[in-house]
Formats: structure tokens, sequence, C-alpha cells
């Protein structure tokens, strides 16, 4: 009997079952929410996301929290629900002052509904508020737990009970229930416990339940003819009255719909759940949490709201976890059943989504697993040995350490490990010492290439040598991929991403879409497909004819469990990906459909000007308010990392510049008007959204039109009292020439001097340029106004400025601006008491510096 027991436990610890959970990702007080206690969620026109807590609303960007407690305009901090509204209002009710207020969809601050005097008086601090409603009318209608019916408000204050009847007080406590029910009006719109079992008339429909009503109050219209609601249990109603109650091992906190045919319902201390109308189960969240409410966000991502640990988000709900184990290697057999290689050297394989271990690891070290296509075996690598995974009568093979098991395992390839590659020859394993650390090996047209840190060898006629026929082969080479249908190699490597090798030899990297140029392993799926994984997401490149190939990616940011990716496997339509923190899995037409790159809105946030906030539009500054900053904030929860904007002066600028940051500065702008602009993009694919903001810098008093021309007026006439006698009788040619430069002086163009400084973008006039100093890799551009320092080098600062002829470098340290020197001797020059060497072999460059 003993013996029993003991190969049961075995066969128990052999079956492992793991269940498919969700990649969450969790929002607490420590990334900035104002509580753990949360109760609502809610996504407005903008796409921002709303909470209510017990300390208060708080709002998400997809970069931070911005939080609103009673310093904000809130009436008190617990706030238990939303209530939106038709016409854009979103209704909030504030349970300790018992204070109705609101916010538009296009939030502009909170604002305290008129009528709370009289809606204190009906509404005591035992009553709770479930649903809000606002009719065509403009009345509102509310209704809650111990409401005894509906509260109705009109537009001018007039308050109305309806639907109020109490009979409790003239029954006995047991026969209470019977009269009890949950009433609709509105559609489902509006929902309230009533004490009275009317005839239904009107708009007035009645679930009659069997259950006492808590302050969890719910209901939500599925369809046209089921309500499912909670009393004190769950429960579903038809239009005919007929009740069903589900069996639940916890009492529900909220429910929301999901489908015609499926709703959501979260609990105390279970987590939550996805149930059909016929009360199954088809999916589970968070099952130890008490969870409160539950969004799908408009990019389709889920949100948790629990009582106890804040905010859970799944980002991508197609994507799921299997284990969080460490695998590092990945293979399928031919029946499309997945073994595993983890990195504590155990050896497993996936059945029904059960894990069968084949093998516990005893070292502690990557196990790692490969199919033979000849004999149709899998085998795998651990603690010095090599075991047949489809055949276990197969003698095991003792072999030294591995680092890699060679694609086609045993065909006749096996191994490598330190400078060895191991394969078989007449039915005995060889060893071959490449010389150099080994990364990979494969069988190509009868000899074996070798990936090393030095690049492709190669042993042909026993003996191995470089095989580099392009520099793209000198790389460090990690792995190498062969289909044997083909004469193709596919390389991952260190610096130039995947290279391919058959008849010509070039690469995929960044430039071409690969998420890095360090690729750790690549895998062939097919002949037109292969896939690359990196520590920064995983690729797949599909082949077109002629070397034109496509690539798309998928990453952390896209739900991915992490985006250090170890191997990948593709059975069917499933995507199987191993990385450092686990194994997940997708359809393979997730990484098809990943188009879900819009913006859901562009929004000008704040300008400052001279660092202060102005919220004037077409505004008029002085010319020494020059100094303006916009900050943009482009709205997509899933893409946040993803966004670029492009921005421009209008007026200025015929091209679009880029950046990632969310604040542009214009640091010195010229008077003039101006009208700026931005657009957000992700992944490059633009959309329609614009943001813009027209200001106007007035000059100063002597740079006004009015000014210029006095002042031309004057100095026409001083020039001609002047030189009257003196020149215009025998030079009239000097007279023009003046008036030229003079006119050129009052109508030159301004120029501008682009560059990015400390992470932000900048735009200066290069008239207000003194004089360049080099310092090594990094120059300092002095201006009228402060001093910046860029990374460039000496040599190309002039050909990068739109004026380089004002320019002349006189020193290997210095570059200074012509018209801004006021003295020079025989080997210095003056500028704004600034004294510049020239240097010795510069000396001829002070005769083109003219007074």
């Amino acid at each position: 009997m003993k013996a029993i027991k003991s190969i049961f436990v075995l066969l128990l610890a052999l079956q492992i079952g793991y269940s498919q959970t969700y990649i969450y990702e969790h929002f607490g007080v420590d990334e900035g929410f104002p509580s753990s206690e949360v109760y609502d969620v809610y996504q407005d026109k903008l796409g921002y996301i709303w909470f209510a807590t017990d300390k208060g609303l708080s709002r998400f960007n997809g970069y931070e929290f911005k939080n609103y407690t009673t310093e904000d305009g809130l009436p008190g901090n617990t706030i238990l629900d939303f209530y939106p509204q038709y016409d854009g209002k979103v209704f909030c009710f504030e349970l300790h002052t018992r204070t109705l207020f609101y916010f538009d969809e296009v939030f502009d601050g909170f604002k305290i509904y008129p009528f709370n005097d009289i809606l204190r008086k009906v509404i005591t601090p035992n009553t709770t508020v479930k649903s809000i409603f606002t009719d065509k009318d403009g009345s509102l209608l509310l209704g809650g737990y111990l409401f005894k019916g509906f509260i109705k408000v009109s537009n001018d204050g007039n308050l109305e009970k309806i639907y109020n009847k109490d009979l409790h007080a003239h029954l006995p406590y047991l026969k209470r229930k019977n009269h009890t029910g949950i009433g609709i009006l509105s559609d489902g719109n509006a929902f309230s416990a009533i004490n009275h079992r009317y005839s239904e008339k009107n708009q007035l429909s009645i679930i009659p339940i069997e259950n006492s009503i808590t302050s969890r109050l719910d209901v939500i219209k599925l369809n046209d003819n089921q309500h499912v609601f909670i009393d004190h249990k769950l429960g579903i109603a038809t239009k005919n009255k007929d009740v069903k109650y589900y069996e639940t091992e916890q009492f529900p906190i909220g429910i929301q719909r999901i489908s015609d045919s499926s709703f959501w319902v979260g609990y105390y201390s279970k987590g939550a759940e996805i149930r059909d109308t016929s009360g199954n189960i088809l999916d589970s969240f968070l099952q130890k949490k008490s969870v409160s409410n539950f969004l799908i966000d408009a990019e389709g991502s889920y949100w948790f709201t629990t009582l106890d640990d804040g905010v859970y988000r799944v980002k991508n709900p197609k994507i799921k976890v299997y284990t969080n184990d460490n695998v590092v290697s990945l293979v399928k057999d031919d029946k499309g059943q997945l073994f595993l290689g983890y990195h504590n050297g155990n050896i497993a394989r996936i059945l029904n989504f059960n894990t069968e271990l084949l093998y516990k690891g005893k070292n502690d070290r990557p196990a790692f697993v490969e199919f033979n296509s000849s004999k149709l075996e899998v085998h795998g690598a651990s603690d010095f040995k090599m075991l047949n995974l489809s055949n276990k009568q197969e003698p095991t093979i003792f072999i030294n350490g591995v680092r890699k098991l060679s694609e086609d395992v045993l065909n006749p390839l096996i191994n490598v490990a330190s400078n060895v590659f191991k394969m078989v020859e007449k039915d005995s394993i060889v060893y071959y010492d490449a010389g150099l650390r080994t990364e990979d090996v494969c069988a190509y047209k009868n000899n074996v290439l070798i990936a090393t840190p030095s690049g492709l060898y190669i042993q042909k006629d026993n003996k191995i040598m470089p095989h580099q026929p392009s520099p793209l082969l000198k790389s460090r080479l990690y792995d190498l991929d062969t289909p044997k249908e083909t004469n193709t190699v596919y390389m991952a490597s260190q610096d130039n991403g995947v290279i391919v090798y058959n008849d010509s030899i070039y690469n995929i990297t960044t430039s071409k879409g690969l998420t890095n140029n360090i690729v750790n392993e690549v895998h062939i799926e097919n002949d037109s497909t292969v896939w690359a994984c990196t520590n920064t997401g995983l690729n797949r490149i599909k082949f077109k004819s002629s070397n034109t190939f496509s690539v798309d990616t998928i990453t952390k940011s896209d739900g991915l469990l992490s985006n250090d990716i170890n191997d990948v496997e593709i059975i069917n339509d499933t995507v199987w990906v191993a990385t450092k923190r686990g194994l997940c899995f997708f359809k393979k037409d997730l990484i098809d459909k990943k188009d879900s790159v819009n913006v859901l809105s562009l929004n000008l946030k704040d300008v400052r000007v001279n660092k202060t906030k102005v919220d004037e539009k077409n505004i008029k500054l002085k010319h020494n308010q020059n100094s303006i900053d916009f900050e943009v904030e482009a709205v997509s929860h899933r893409n946040v990392d993803k966004i670029e904007y492009l921005y421009r002066l209008k007026e200025i600028d015929s091209s679009w510049s880029s950046t990632v940051n969310r604040t542009i500065s214009f640091p010195s702008l010229s008077p003039g008007i101006y009208t700026f602009e931005a657009k957000a993009e992700v992944n490059n694919i633009e959309n329609n959204l614009l943001t813009s903001y027209s200001f106007q810098i007035q000059p100063p008093f002597w740079k006004s039109w009015w000014f210029k021309t006095l002042a031309f007026i004057f100095v026409s006439g001083l020039f001609y009292l002047f030189f009257k006698l003196r020149v215009l009788s025998y030079n009239k040619d000097i007279i023009r020439e003046l008036m030229r430069l003079a006119v050129k002086r009052l109508k030159r163009k301004e120029q501008f001097y682009k560059f990015r400084a400390n992470g932000e973008d900048f735009k200066i006039p290069t008239h207000e340029i003194l004089f360049v100093h080099s310092q090594g890799n990094y120059l300092d551009i002095v201006t009228l106004k402060k001093a910046y320092t860029i990374r460039c080098k000496i040599g190309d600062f002039i050909s990068s400025t739109p004026d380089s002829l004002e320019y002349l470098r006189v020193h290997r340290s210095y570059i200074i601006r012509i018209d801004q020197v006021s003295s020079k001797g025989r080997n210095w020059v003056v500028i704004k008491d600034n004294k510049i060497p020239v240097g010795e072999t510069y000396l001829k460059e002070l005769e083109n510096i003219k007074f």
C-alpha cells in the first residue's frame, strides 16, 4: 500500500498544472496613486482614465497620475462611483458630505450640483446612491440602497419621489422580502430598491428578488431580454420575471457588461470572473484580491480596481503567461508537442496546458532541447548528458558542458561547448577543436559553419579556417540556422542584426525595423519567415522576392512578458515566447493585427512664457517675453513609450522637427507672428490629430516699423546734408552703396540655428551668436544671452549653420562671428569683452575682418 502511495505522489510530481494567467501591471501609492482602496474606473472622451478612491479622484494619462482632492474643488474625498451621462457630464456623489458634483468629459474643473440642499433632505447618511440618470428634459433621476423608490429633481430644483410606497412597516419581517424588488427605469439606466410590488406600467419594470438588498446593489442591462443584478447575491432576470441566482464562492462587489451573452463580476477576496448567461466561468482574474470594478479601455486593455491593493492593468489580454520560470530553450516535435529546457536544468513537455516533467536538473545549469527531423525524436541536454525524450529506451549519451544544441540534433551535429563542437561520424561521437570559443554550428553544403566571437568559420576538408567573404561575417555571431530546403543561412550577430547568407550577403538592422542590432537567437518558421530574439523584443521577418522583406515586432510595450527573449517556437497558430521572466504565448495573428497605434487624443497642456504659465490664446508678448515652452500630451495607454512628437513654427518652418519629449522649448524667439503646431505619431504612423497655438512677439520700439521709418528719414537727411557739397557732386556711387547697405541692414532676413542640448530642442537666432569654443567633442556656443553646450566637433560647426559666411575660424579651439568683433590686434580679437586668441596658422584670417 505504501508503494502505491509513493507511485501516486511521483505521478503528481511529474504532472505539473499551470494556470494560464495574464500579465498584470500594478499601480499603487508607490507609483503615485492616491490610495490602495479604489472603487470605480472610467475612461473619458479624450482617453484619460479616471479612478474613484477613498482619498479623492485620480486621472491617468499613460505617463503619470494627476490626483484631485478637496484642494482641487472636490466637496470631499470619498467618491464611490462615476455616472457618465449622454450629454457629456460625469456625475459623482461624495459619500460623507452627501454632495453631488460633476465634471465634463473634456475636463475643465469640478462643478457642484446646484440642488444639493434639497437632496440632503431625502438622502440620509444610511442611504447609498447607486444610479444617476439625466433624462431628455434635464431632470435628474436618482436611485439606490434604502431609497424606497426613486428621487427626481427637475432642472429648476423641484424634487419628487416616485414609486416610493413602503409596505414594510405593516408587514412581519419574514414577509417583507416578498414585497421587495429592484425597480428599473429608463431602459435600465436608472435602478433602485423598491418596497412595493407595483403592477408594471409605463417605464417601470421590476426584478422580483429572493434576498435582502445590500449597499452593493447593482444592475446592468445585458440585452433586450436580460438584466444581471446584485441584491446580496449574483443573479440574472428576464423580462418574463424568470430569476436565476448563480453559485459563487464569495459575495459579489460589482458587475459590468461584456457582451449580449457575457458579463464581468468582481468578488470579495476571490478576484473576478467573466461568465456567460448560463453561469459558466469563461475567464478569471486576480484570484485572491477584492476586485471592485472593471474597464476595457479604448485600446483593448483590461483595468481592475481593488479595495485593498490599488489598480491592476492587463495591457494586452491576448497575451497570456504559462509559467514565470526562466525557460531558455523551446522545440516542437512532429506531433506539435512543445518541449521546454529550463534555466535550472529541468526538461518538460506541455500536454493540454499541463506540464509533464521529463527530467529534473541536478546542477542548476541550463537545459536545452532540440528535434531530430530524420528520426522524429526530441533530445534534451542537462547535467552533462543528452537524453532521448521521445524514446526513453535509448541509452543516455554522456557529453561535456553544453552551450547550445545544434539544430536537427544528431543529424549529424550535436552541440557546442567551450572551443569544441561535436558530431556523429560512423556511430561515434567525434570532437572538433575550433581553436576559439564556439557559439553554434550548422551543416552547410557538406561543410560545417561555425559561429564564433571572431566571425564565421568553416570546417572544410577536416580543416577549420575563417570564412568571411563579406565584412559582415567578421561580426560576433551567436546563432546559425538554415532551412533544409534552401541554401540560405540566417545568423544572429552582435552588432549587425540578422545576417542573411546565400548567393548574396546582406543584413537586417534597426534601420530596417529590427528592435536591436544585437540578436541572441534566430528561429526559422518556414522558408519565408524567420524570427529574431533580442533583449529589446521579438521580431518577425517575412521575406519576399529579390532580398526584400518586412519586419514586424512585438515588445513589452505591446504586452509581452519581457523584452529579454531567450527562444521562440510556433505551433499551428500559437507563438510561444521564452523569456527570462517566464514563458508566454499568443495567437500568431496578434502580430498581424498590431495596428492599434492610434493616438486617442492630442492636447496642449501648458504654455509657459519665460517659465510662467499663460492661459490666454492669441496672446501678444513683449520683445523680451521670447522664451516659450509648450507642453504637449498625446494619450495612448498601450503605446505611450512609442509616441514621437512632430512640431514646427508654421511661419518659419517648412519641415517638421521631431522629439520624444513632451516639453518643446523655443528659448529665444525673434519678434514676429507665430503659430505653433504639433502632431503625434506611433511607429512613424501619423494620424489626423493636430494641436496649435498662435501668438505674437512684438518688436522693441527701436525695431518697430514706425521707428525704422523715422530713423531712415533722419539718417537719410543727415547723409544728404553732410555729403551734399562734398560727395554728391563727385561720387554718386558712394551714396548709392551706403543707401543699399542701410536698406539691407533694415530688411535683413532672420536666420536660426537648431540644435539639441541636455535632452531639449533649441532654436536661436544666428545673429545672437558671439563665438564658439571647443572642448574635445563638445562645443560651447556663446550667445548674447547665455551659453549652450552641445556634442559636436568644431570642424563640423560652420557647415551646419545657415549663414556660414558670417563665421571665421581663428584658432583650433575658437570660431568667431565676424560681425560681432569689436577690435583686433596682431594675434587676438575682442568680442563683447572676451579676448579670443588667434592661432599662428590662422593669422592671415585677420585680414578678412574689416571695420
